[in-house]
Protein backbone atom coordinates (compact mmCIF):
# COMPACT_ATOMS: atom_id res chain seq x y z
CA UNK A 1 0.00 0.00 0.00
CA UNK A 2 3.17 2.79 0.69
CA UNK A 3 4.42 1.55 -3.07
CA UNK A 4 0.66 2.82 -4.14
CA UNK A 5 0.87 5.98 -2.17
CA UNK A 6 3.89 7.13 -3.65
CA UNK A 7 3.08 6.90 -6.45
CA UNK A 8 -0.13 8.57 -6.71
CA UNK A 9 1.62 11.22 -4.93
CA UNK A 10 4.47 11.50 -7.61
CA UNK A 11 1.75 11.65 -10.33
CA UNK A 12 -0.35 14.68 -8.36
CA UNK A 13 3.09 16.30 -8.06
CA UNK A 14 3.38 16.14 -12.21
CA UNK A 15 -0.09 17.31 -13.09
CA UNK A 16 0.20 20.00 -10.39
CA UNK A 17 3.62 21.37 -11.85
CA UNK A 18 2.46 20.79 -15.10
CA UNK A 19 3.62 17.35 -16.65
CA UNK A 20 3.67 17.29 -20.39
CA UNK A 21 1.60 15.62 -23.06
CA UNK A 22 0.98 15.22 -26.42
CA UNK A 23 3.53 14.07 -28.87
CA UNK A 24 6.49 14.52 -27.11
CA UNK A 25 6.41 18.58 -27.34
CA UNK A 26 7.89 19.42 -24.11
CA UNK A 27 6.03 23.15 -24.33
CA UNK A 28 2.56 21.60 -24.17
CA UNK A 29 1.74 21.56 -20.83
CA UNK A 30 -1.43 20.73 -18.59
CA UNK A 31 -1.33 23.40 -16.77
CA UNK A 32 -1.12 25.89 -19.77
CA UNK A 33 -4.54 27.55 -20.96
CA UNK A 34 -3.15 27.59 -24.82
CA UNK A 35 -2.26 23.94 -25.33
CA UNK A 36 -5.68 22.84 -25.79
CA UNK A 37 -6.06 25.03 -28.63
CA UNK A 38 -2.36 24.25 -30.09
CA UNK A 39 -3.28 20.55 -29.77
CA UNK A 40 -6.18 20.93 -31.60
CA UNK A 41 -4.38 22.51 -34.11
CA UNK A 42 -1.92 20.26 -34.66
CA UNK A 43 -4.15 17.26 -34.98
CA UNK A 44 -6.07 19.03 -37.59
CA UNK A 45 -2.93 19.96 -39.08
CA UNK A 46 -1.83 16.41 -39.37
CA UNK A 47 -5.06 15.61 -40.25
CA UNK A 48 -5.24 17.50 -43.36
CA UNK A 49 -7.87 19.92 -42.05
CA UNK A 50 -6.17 22.98 -42.67
CA UNK A 51 -9.40 25.05 -41.94
CA UNK A 52 -9.54 24.17 -38.51
CA UNK A 53 -5.83 24.38 -38.06
CA UNK A 54 -5.89 27.84 -39.01
CA UNK A 55 -8.85 28.49 -36.57
CA UNK A 56 -6.75 26.89 -33.53
CA UNK A 57 -3.59 28.26 -34.65
CA UNK A 58 -5.33 31.94 -35.11
CA UNK A 59 -6.74 31.38 -31.87
CA UNK A 60 -3.29 30.79 -29.84
CA UNK A 61 -2.13 34.04 -31.64
CA UNK A 62 -4.73 36.21 -30.79
CA UNK A 63 -6.05 34.94 -27.35
CA UNK A 64 -2.63 34.10 -25.96
CA UNK A 65 0.15 36.56 -27.43
CA UNK A 66 2.33 36.06 -24.56
CA UNK A 67 1.99 32.68 -24.20
CA UNK A 68 5.17 30.05 -24.28
CA UNK A 69 2.95 28.49 -27.52
CA UNK A 70 2.44 31.45 -29.72
CA UNK A 71 5.56 31.62 -30.91
CA UNK A 72 4.93 27.89 -32.47
CA UNK A 73 1.12 28.18 -33.31
CA UNK A 74 2.20 31.37 -35.40
CA UNK A 75 5.17 29.18 -37.20
CA UNK A 76 2.30 26.19 -37.91
CA UNK A 77 0.12 28.71 -39.03
CA UNK A 78 2.55 30.07 -41.69
CA UNK A 79 3.15 26.59 -42.37
CA UNK A 80 -0.88 25.93 -42.70
CA UNK A 81 -1.29 28.45 -45.27
CA UNK A 82 1.43 27.43 -47.19
CA UNK A 83 -0.11 24.24 -47.18
CA UNK A 84 -3.55 25.70 -48.61
CA UNK A 85 -1.64 26.85 -51.50
CA UNK A 86 -2.08 30.43 -49.72
CA UNK A 87 1.20 31.51 -50.09
CA UNK A 88 0.34 35.53 -49.66
CA UNK A 89 -0.64 34.71 -46.38
CA UNK A 90 2.12 31.91 -45.42
CA UNK A 91 4.88 34.60 -46.13
CA UNK A 92 2.92 37.22 -44.02
CA UNK A 93 3.34 34.63 -40.89
CA UNK A 94 6.96 33.50 -41.93
CA UNK A 95 7.73 36.84 -41.51
CA UNK A 96 6.07 37.80 -38.65
CA UNK A 97 7.64 34.79 -36.94
CA UNK A 98 11.10 35.87 -38.05
CA UNK A 99 10.72 39.38 -37.12
CA UNK A 100 8.79 38.23 -33.12
CA UNK A 101 11.16 35.43 -32.10
CA UNK A 102 14.72 35.97 -33.79
CA UNK A 103 16.21 33.42 -31.52
CA UNK A 104 13.92 30.92 -31.95
CA UNK A 105 15.18 27.39 -33.10
CA UNK A 106 12.79 27.63 -35.93
CA UNK A 107 13.77 31.25 -37.31
CA UNK A 108 15.99 29.39 -40.01
CA UNK A 109 13.66 27.27 -41.06
CA UNK A 110 10.92 30.42 -41.69
CA UNK A 111 13.65 32.45 -43.81
CA UNK A 112 14.47 29.49 -45.73
CA UNK A 113 10.28 29.40 -46.00
CA UNK A 114 10.34 33.38 -46.98
CA UNK A 115 12.94 32.90 -49.90
CA UNK A 116 11.31 30.13 -51.32
CA UNK A 117 7.81 31.66 -51.47
CA UNK A 118 9.29 34.82 -52.38
CA UNK A 119 10.73 33.28 -55.41
CA UNK A 120 7.62 31.21 -56.03
CA UNK A 121 5.87 34.41 -56.30
CA UNK A 122 8.41 35.82 -58.62
CA UNK A 123 8.53 32.78 -61.07
CA UNK A 124 4.19 33.20 -60.64
CA UNK A 125 4.71 36.97 -61.62
CA UNK A 126 7.29 36.37 -64.44
CA UNK A 127 4.86 34.34 -65.98
CA UNK A 128 2.23 36.27 -66.56
CA UNK A 129 0.47 35.00 -63.14
CA UNK A 130 -1.36 37.52 -60.81
CA UNK A 131 1.13 37.64 -58.41
CA UNK A 132 -1.45 36.52 -55.71
CA UNK A 133 0.51 34.21 -54.37
CA UNK A 134 -2.06 31.54 -54.79
CA UNK A 135 -1.49 28.40 -56.55
CA UNK A 136 0.41 24.97 -56.74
Amino acid sequence: MGRTVRVLAVAGLMLLFGCTYGGGNMKVNVMNPAAPLYEEGLDAFNAGDYSRAITAFTDVVSYYPNNGLADEAMFMLARTYERTGDYLDALRYYKLFAARYPKHKWVDRANKEIETINGRIEKEEEHGGSGSGKGK
